[in-house]
């Protein structure tokens, strides 16, 4: 257990460490001549008077958990670091030697070979084999340029997924009613200003999508309460002899509905 998992004072009574006060001193009641304390299961009596001095050991303890932990995290981001810095450090060796047997394999283009062949046999036969040797290591080479590419694109892929998924637990612990059909919403309310379904799966900040989400209710409630301003000023129209069909003025009729019919209402004269 850690050096302030408890304290025990007076007899019988254990007395947790944030229950001590900023110097030690007990929050309420009198102070003992001695206090147990438990460290690692095993209980041990000390004056009363390095209760303060067991509180500082308590948190020095804790900060230096704190900054090991601290220090383990940075330490395995610099060797992911590392890591990555290495693969693109090979890849890129690797696309220059590439582009260098490219050269090298355009240059044997303006070789006749038959006209070789003929003048120096040995020589170009000599010259075929090199040239098959290059071109062979060239497709080599390119394959494993091309299969880098795929694991670099699958890993940032993965990546992208996981720190969207990280992006959506939190945003079920902030936003209240979060669901993957209010992201199919939140997706439509931004393509509809024009931002792109690529630019919203590369939105893995957070606060990005609260500030869409923020912005799409408040138009959601704009819109309803203009529906209801609009409920509320229209006025009552009750058409005598037009029954309760036709092309009469009813309540249950929509906004647009209710003034096309009172439009043709009007033009008629009536």
């Amino acid at each position: 257990m850690e050096n302030d998992d408890a304290i025990m004072a007076g007899e019988g009574d254990l007395v947790r460490a944030e229950d001590l006060g900023p110097d030690g001193d007990l929050a309420v009641g009198g102070e003992p001549e001695t206090i147990e304390v438990e460290l690692d299961g095993a209980v041990y009596t000390v004056p009363a008077a390095l209760k303060g001095a067991i509180l500082r050991q308590a948190d020095y303890t804790r900060k230096t958990q704190e900054l090991a932990e601290h220090r383990r995290a940075l330490e395995a981001e610099r060797e992911a670091f590392g890591q990555e810095a290495s693969a693109f450090r090979g890849a890129s060796r690797d696309r220059i030697r590439l582009a260098a047997l490219d050269d090298q394999l355009a240059e044997f283009e303006g070789v006749d070979w038959e006209a070789y062949s003929a003048e120096a046999p040995e020589a170009a036969q000599d010259l075929w084999g090199r040239f098959q040797a290059m071109a062979e290591a060239r497709e080599q080479l390119a394959y494993a340029v091309a299969h880098a590419d795929e694991r670099d694109q699958l890993r940032a892929a993965r990546a992208a997924a996981e720190e969207m998924a990280a992006t959506g637990a939190r945003l079920r612990e902030e936003i209240d009613g979060w669901s993957p059909e209010v992201a199919a919403k939140l997706v439509e309310y931004g393509q509809a200003f024009g931002v792109t379904l690529e630019e919203l799966a590369q939105m893995a900040d957070p606060r990005l999508w609260k500030l869409l989400h923020k912005a799409w209710r408040a138009d959601q409630a704009g819109e309803a309460q203009a529906g209801a301003q609009a409920l509320a000023v229209r006025p009552a129209v009750t058409v005598s002899g037009g029954g309760a069909g036709g092309g009469g003025l009813r309540d249950e009729l929509g906004a647009k509905e209710w003034m096309r019919r009172r439009n043709d209402q009007m033009a008629r004269g009536r």
